[in-house]
């Protein structure tokens, strides 16, 4: 698949964690549509766990079609091109990763392609030309889904199919074509922004599964000043050595995830820029009026630019949803952060409370 430079600049939205059911949210919409209207992307990617729960969506094909389409309706109603990635609550709606993107490729201005022979669906890259000369490349990656204990990383085979397209395009090319990455868990490397502080620091979020038992905070040496993290990265398990492999040559400049949906920072590791695009979904947990969009502004040159645009200032402090908004900033993003909530949550008045508070203040 092949898109073009216009303008002299080529825009990519990135699109992270919508995570809805049934009924779309009117918050979402406004949100993407008021990003789209400003920025004129001329590709929205859509990078994983657009929709999640079995309970909502039974399995049922056509619901599931609907939904896709009306989260993709702010791309596609516009005439852009738009391409996804799956992340590891696609999958648990009852229809296969395999399934849904069938019916992707039904919805208008869908580009997305899906590589036979490796792991994963959706896997695929996206030349991005100048005229007739490739400037950028963007690969959209399957980052897979839980295990029994954490979540899995990108594959061998995946990471040698990177290889094989790189070197193919460096042979036809005559040089390195400057790549971005997208898809949906972190890779673990981002841990390299962080800096691991005493418990009660302020702004520390707690680690837990590989990094359990301790707090950590933004490097702000490494983060632009609007960077926030308010939840310890749910990276792989293990180091699949990913990274490493698109460092080895230095034609990615970045690579950009989502998961935890109450984080949007990044920074430079080891010449890779690598950070997170806070979750953009209202009927899950999220950083308030600080859901958003990540931009990746690529130039004929090689250079880019990138920065996140949030609902507060895009669309404003009210919402439509406003008690639903008001009961999933009690959400709490997993299991650890469950208990200690549930310790300090000590009776239903005071859920109601904080409640009320939040409704009065989005008046």
């Amino acid at each position: 698949m092949r898109l073009s430079f216009r303008n002299k600049q080529f825009k990519i939205m990135q699109v992270a964690d919508t995570q809805e059911g049934r009924n779309v949210s009117p918050d979402l919409l406004n949100l993407l549509n008021a990003a789209i209207e400003e920025e004129k992307p001329d590709l929205v990617v859509y990078s994983g766990d657009q929709i999640w729960n079995i309970a909502s969506f039974k399995g049922n094909k056509e619901t599931v079609r609907s939904v896709l389409y009306k989260i993709t309706e702010p791309a596609h109603s516009r005439n852009i091109p738009f391409t996804i990635c799956f992340g590891n609550h696609d999958r648990q709606v009852g229809v296969s990763n395999e399934e849904q993107f069938e019916i992707y490729k039904t919805i208008p201005c869908f580009v997305g392609e899906s590589v036979d022979g490796i792991d994963g669906v959706a896997n695929h890259v996206i030349e991005i030309a100048d005229e007739e000369e490739i400037k950028f490349l963007l690969y959209c990656i399957d980052s897979h889904t839980s295990l029994k204990i954490g979540y899995d990383h990108v594959h061998k085979n995946q990471i040698e199919w990177y290889r094989k397209t790189r070197d193919e395009y460096e042979k036809k090319c005559g040089r390195l074509i400057p790549s971005i990455v997208i898809q949906h868990i972190p890779v673990p490397e981002v841990d390299q922004l962080m800096l691991e502080v005493k418990k009660g620091t302020k702004d520390a979020v707690q680690g837990f599964r590989n990094r359990a038992g301790k707090w950590y905070i933004l490097d702000k040496n490494k983060v632009g000043a609007a960077a926030f993290m308010k939840e310890s990265p749910a990276d792989p398990m293990e180091n699949g050595g990913q990274f490493d492999a698109m460092a080895e040559k230095g034609d990615v400049k970045g690579i950009y995830f989502g998961h935890d949906h109450i984080n949007s920072f990044n920074g430079n590791v080891i010449g890779i820029d690598v950070g997170y695009t806070q979750g953009a979904g209202f009927h899950i947990y999220g950083p308030g009026l600080d859901r958003g969009v990540r931009m990746i502004n690529l130039n004929p040159d090689g250079t880019f630019e990138t920065y996140d645009r949030r609902y507060r200032d895009l669309v404003g402090k009210k919402v439509k949803e406003k008690v639903r908004f008001a009961l999933y900033q009690l959400m709490p993003t997993n299991v650890y952060e469950a208990f200690h909530k549930g310790l300090k949550i000590l009776s239903v008045p005071v859920i109601i409370a904080i409640i009320v508070l939040i409704i009065k203040f989005l008046k």
